[in-house]
């Protein structure tokens, strides 16, 4: 029967024109079918929030098949890139993200954002120019009803800014480096905190060779002693080493340009 249906199209011109113009039909009513013919995918990967601090989004990305939470942070301006720190939600996929504490100093901005469901705190530090991106550390926190950031050190070394802050609610002092050179983005890093609060930033050794410079930046209040390593060109960022200080730092016999202690402001 078929090889007969076959040949009556081969050999009838009029047939084979009508299927022809019914073919696009055919087409648009067969290809729906075969699409939803795919198998089905869940999607255990979504957006369970976000916020906006003037021109830093924060959105929370939960992995419902790890109970992980991320946030991922990134800045408004063209050419920048996101960065993301993830940490195991306590229940669920609940998060309540807030900006507790922030300052700002010239154009580098510091911001402390909570989850205050998961007791994690992270400190964004970041400059609003195009090409950049944020710089985050994120800890372990613990409700507290004095969130605020202490500014209580500063040091300018050429073109290198240092600044020292305290976060008292999680015990944590955290460092913020910046170039101050167009394009660039900050280095952060942070370290459990002394008790006593008591000494400045100074710097006690320094190197250049070509267009790399490295300087050692001691923290003498929780002896702390950290290489800061950047090149003084447009759109690169300073890295910063952090190790624990092995004796007591000796005094320079070069003469600085150190500034120890910055007052709060």
């Amino acid at each position: 029967m078929s090889l007969r249906i076959a040949w009556f199209v081969a050999s009838n011109k009029t047939a084979r024109g009508v299927i022809m113009k019914k073919l696009p039909l055919l087409l648009t009513l067969i290809l729906p079918i075969l699409c939803q013919a795919e198998a089905y995918q869940s999607t255990l990967l979504v957006q369970t929030g976000q916020m906006r601090e003037s021109d830093l989004i924060v959105r929370t990305v939960t992995d419902l098949e790890s109970s992980r939470i991320c946030l991922a942070f990134y800045i408004r301006t063209t050419g920048t890139s996101p960065v993301m720190n993830c940490y195991d939600a306590v229940s669920g996929y609940a998060a309540n993200i807030n900006q507790v504490g922030h300052f700002k100093e010239q154009q580098l901005i510091v911001r402390k954002m909570k989850d205050t469901v998961n007791d994690v705190s992270c400190l964004v530090a970041y400059v609003g120019t195009p090409g950049t991106s944020p710089s985050i550390d994120c800890y372990k926190s613990r409700k507290s009803a004095t969130d605020d950031l202490v500014r209580s050190g500063h040091l300018r070394e050429g073109d290198l800014d240092v600044y020292r802050v305290v976060d008292k609610d999680s015990t944590k002092t955290c460092l913020v480096a910046y170039v101050a050179t167009g394009g660039t983005a900050p280095s952060l890093t942070c370290y459990n905190s002394q008790s006593g609060d008591k000494g400045g930033l100074v710097q006690n050794s320094f190197l250049r060779e070509g267009d790399l410079i490295v300087r050692k930046i001691v923290d003498r209040a929780n002896n702390k002693e950290c290489l800061i390593s950047y090149v003084s060109t447009e759109g690169t960022s300073p890295r910063i080493n952090c190790f624990d200080q092995k004796s007591a730092p000796r005094a320079s016999s070069a003469p600085t340009t150190s500034i120890p202690v910055t007052p709060n402001r």
